[in-house]
């Protein structure tokens, strides 16, 4: 994520946001150095973050140790105790959203049995934690952040930032073996 290009950034950022939906490619980039590249990014491009922190929490609940061993080592849980405090979140279009989706990440890496007891340890010495660990998120959370893109503010209504299912499953289809393949 640090290219002379301010574009290739933001674009990763949003090719791992779909990816960490699906738990295959999250298992498959738990395998590969991941969390500190998305550190890079959100510090290079902060209008990313937003969209980062929800790609955080989808592949923190999916529950690969791997990505929480990437975080501690990469100082991921200060650099997001950093922005529920409001650092970094000035511009942002909706910073509660954003915290939301940080602490629902972090909840989600204490959980690792492996790696959550250093998760806790690192957020009990933290005051903005103590403000934020007990909260329910999920008011500030829409089911997409990226929602409205299309439409903006006052589009006369032909297209509606309403849910929507999506189009795209969240799953690979499966391998169709024709009578000459041969595995």
């Amino acid at each position: 994520m640090n290219h002379k290009n301010n574009a290739i950034p933001k674009s990763a950022m949003r090719v791992i946001h779909i990816l960490s939906d699906n738990e295959l490619c999250v298992r498959s980039m738990a395998a590969l150095e991941t969390i500190g590249p998305v550190m890079n990014g959100m510090k290079k491009r902060p209008d990313t973050i937003g969209v980062a922190c929800e790609a955080l929490n989808r592949m923190f609940q999916k529950e690969q140790n791997d990505l929480v061993a990437q975080a501690l080592k990469a100082d991921l849980v200060l650099y997001l105790l950093k922005l529920l405090e409001g650092i970094g979140l000035e511009n942002l279009e909706n910073p509660s959203a954003t915290k939301a989706q940080i602490v629902k990440a972090l909840k989600s890496m204490t959980r690792s049995l492996q790696y959550g007891e250093q998760v806790n340890e690192i957020l009990s010495r933290s005051s903005v934690w103590s403000a934020f660990k007990d909260q329910k998120h999920d008011l500030f959370i829409s089911e997409t952040q990226t929602a409205g893109y299309l439409t903006g503010p006052g589009v006369a209504g032909y297209l509606t930032a309403g849910r929507s299912s999506s189009v795209l499953p969240s799953i690979p289809p499966p391998v169709d073996h024709e009578v000459g393949d041969t595995n």
